[in-house]
């Protein structure tokens, strides 16, 4: 019996307890890869879930798969911040949706996501620190009794006079 078995990423002869067994969204086959090869496939997915969910997509064309590589060696994007930058751009700048591209994506862009992620971040961490420092405090309601008697009225007094 053989130990080792190709990665379907890598294509690297890998003994077979090291190879990590993944079934495609699809569900329809499953694939074996390495560890580098495995996080990479998820964050291709993760990618593609997103990217698709932000322009309506069924699958991003090969243009915007060319356009993360070059992000990518370019600049040095990870996917997370790729897909947060579109997110800022397309969500919260509410920039109109022309084609669908990456092309927004440059430094500048990317700053000005920073930049916001950071403000936000510094807003929650004084709305917990405000909350942190509330003090709370019991206050007992007295119970109103009611006092007024309410007259009860038979129905069927009523029907015999």
């Amino acid at each position: 019996m053989k130990l080792t078995r190709k990665c379907d990423g890598c294509k690297q002869d890998i003994r077979k307890d090291e190879l990590i067994e993944y079934a495609s969204l699809s569900g329809k086959t499953t694939y074996w890869y390495c560890k580098p090869c495995y996080e990479e496939k998820l964050a291709r997915e993760k990618f593609q879930l997103k990217v698709c969910q932000i322009f309506g997509l069924k699958a991003p064309g090969p243009l915007i798969w060319t356009q993360r590589k070059r992000l990518q060696d370019t600049y040095g994007y990870t996917d997370d911040a790729i897909v947060d930058c579109l997110e800022y751009i397309y969500n919260v700048k509410k920039m109109n949706k022309l084609k669908e591209s990456l092309g927004l994506i440059n430094p500048q862009s990317m700053n000005e996501m920073k930049k916001w992620r950071a403000e936000k971040k510094a807003q929650a961490g004084s709305i917990a620190a405000a909350i942190s420092q509330m003090e709370v405090r019991e206050v007992a309601v007295p119970v109103r009794e009611n006092t007024r008697k309410k007259k009860v009225i038979n129905l069927d007094d009523a029907l015999l006079e």
